[in-house]
């Protein structure tokens, strides 16, 4: 479990503990305000109609097999030319940058495009060297051997 997460669910908590939190949680304004001071909304919108960056683009997801770590990061809208990787022990950092602009009056904005900068916690340390990557139709698959896949035994002096 994620401590700074837990902690900050606990605040939010004692917030509404005091007060009437069914009406608040029904009013809309007071809804949006909490999606807003939470970070749970996936996307922001701007004055000007721009999707915001939030922290949790792109979505993964990470799978831990017996032999290997697989990551699959949706970034469609994306080529593999605008998207860059780095390790560092059990950090992924994913950094990509696009500004295609379609003619035309933008009427509703849900996808993310732009600059994104993600840092991910790989469940277990990957070296630069052992780590493949795929970019295909939109999905970049990331995948690395496991490092650690039997306890050893540690001798005692």
């Amino acid at each position: 479990m994620d401590m700074d997460k837990f902690l900050q669910w606990m605040e939010l908590a004692k917030k509404y503990q005091s007060s009437n939190f069914w009406s608040e949680i029904f009013d809309q304004s007071s809804f949006d305000e909490f999606m807003k001071n939470n970070d749970f909304a996936r996307t922001e919108t701007t004055q000007a109609g721009d999707i915001t960056q939030q922290s949790n683009f792109p979505p993964t997801d990470i799978y831990v097999t017996d032999g290997e770590v697989i990551l699959i990061l949706d970034i469609a809208g994306y080529m593999k030319e605008e998207i860059q990787l780095s390790v560092s022990g059990t950090r992924l950092l994913i950094k990509g940058f696009n500004n295609r602009v379609i003619p035309g009056e933008l009427v509703q904005q849900e996808r993310f495009h732009g600059e994104f900068e993600r840092v991910i916690q790989l469940p277990e340390p990957a070296y630069p060297n052992q780590i493949k990557a795929k970019f295909n139709n939109g999905l970049l698959i990331v995948s690395y051997k496991r490092q650690f896949i039997h306890e050893e035994h540690v001798p005692i002096e």
